[in-house]
């Protein structure tokens, strides 16, 4: 078959890759003139998703999709491969992301009462509000000062020449002898391994116990507990939602060959990711605050600091019934195989 027969054939693995391929390619970079508008943060957001989309994708069809030589990453001409390019851009557009989310959360923390249903609802004294005003003129100059790094490196060569390394080859597709596979067989083989590989993290470890020589979660685990523990692996939880994250992209790729249950396992991965974002969001400004107010900022902002204590134990609590799933479900796995990931 010739590659453009592969291309056209969603039955194969090949075509079925470079319909997913082209599809978020275009996604990304048709949102670049928008994004340097920045009349509305949306396209930034919208552009910073696809380019994550882009790059699970190229790592899922790493063996099937011959795109291009690598092309040069920065002006002095270090090679970079195309999925490590389209990363760069994702950190680039991350770090304007970033900010905007942290300045809309700020914002929304001074919306009066009856007109914010945010976790934050309660009244902010004068000194919090003037305090959180004084934040967010300093996350304003931050962003801008970001904003033009962004600028810079979407109108760079380098950028260009990735634009139009992707548009060369969707006209002009290439692949490798695995393209002619039957895209649904070889769908099932690339969800299970990385699905293994995730049931192996051990983020799922975090505040759980021994029970009948099962590792179950703590119940009824204090405010406390979970904040000592935020702090000791806190970094575990941001490494397993980030796993998570890539594993919900590759299913979603797949999500036309199977039925509802496998839908339905998609927006799973989805509610996880969720929630653990929204801890993590939680840390983030955490830290974001600690730098600028210093480590005594719940007294500065005691109310924005209760809002904080009761989200957590309310999101954890949210977390425990899949954290128990998934549990059972690693309890599954060979012996070996949670040994190497203890290692590793």
């Amino acid at each position: 078959m010739t590659s453009q027969q592969i291309a056209q054939d969603k039955t194969l693995l090949g075509g079925y890759g470079y319909q997913i391929i082209r599809q978020q390619s275009k996604r990304v970079f048709k949102l670049r003139s928008q994004v340097l508008a920045d009349t509305d943060p949306e396209p930034l957001h919208q552009m910073r998703i696809g380019t994550r989309r882009l790059r699970s994708a190229l790592n899922l069809f790493s063996d099937v999709v011959e795109i291009g030589d690598p092309q040069p990453g920065t002006d002095s001409g270090e090679q970079v491969s195309p999925s490590k390019a389209v990363g760069k851009l994702t950190k680039a557009l991350g770090k304007v992301r970033d900010l905007d989310v942290m300045q809309q959360w700020f914002e929304q923390t001074l919306v009066k009462p009856e007109e914010n249903n945010s976790a934050t609802d309660s009244d902010l004294s004068k000194t919090e509000r003037k305090t959180i005003k004084a934040l967010l003129k300093k996350l304003k100059k931050r962003r801008k000062k970001q904003f033009s790094r962004l600028e810079k490196f979407l109108k760079k060569k380098t950028y260009k020449k990735l634009t139009r390394l992707f548009k060369r080859w969707v006209e002009q597709p290439v692949f490798s002898a695995a393209a002619q596979q039957p895209a649904q067989r070889a769908a099932a083989t690339r969800i299970v391994s990385p699905i293994t590989e995730l049931l192996q993290h051990s983020g799922w470890l975090v505040a759980t116990r021994k029970h009948n020589d099962q590792t179950v979660p703590i119940s009824n685990i204090s405010l406390s507990k979970l904040n000592q523990l935020f702090k000791e692996e806190g970094d575990r939880l941001h490494d397993l939602r980030k796993q998570i994250k890539d594993i919900r992209y590759q299913t979603e790729f797949f999500r036309g060959l199977y039925d509802i249950t496998y839908a339905a396992q998609v927006r799973e991965f989805r509610n996880l990711q969720s929630i653990l974002g929204q801890l993590q969001d939680q840390i983030v400004v955490s830290q974001f605050l600690a730098d600028e107010l210093g480590s005594d900022w719940p007294q500065q902002l005691p109310t924005l600091e209760a809002a904080f204590q009761t989200s957590r134990l309310e999101l954890w609590q949210q977390w425990q019934p899949y954290q128990r799933k998934y549990l059972k479900l690693r309890s599954t796995l060979p012996g070996e195989a949670l040994k190497e990931a203890a290692i590793a």
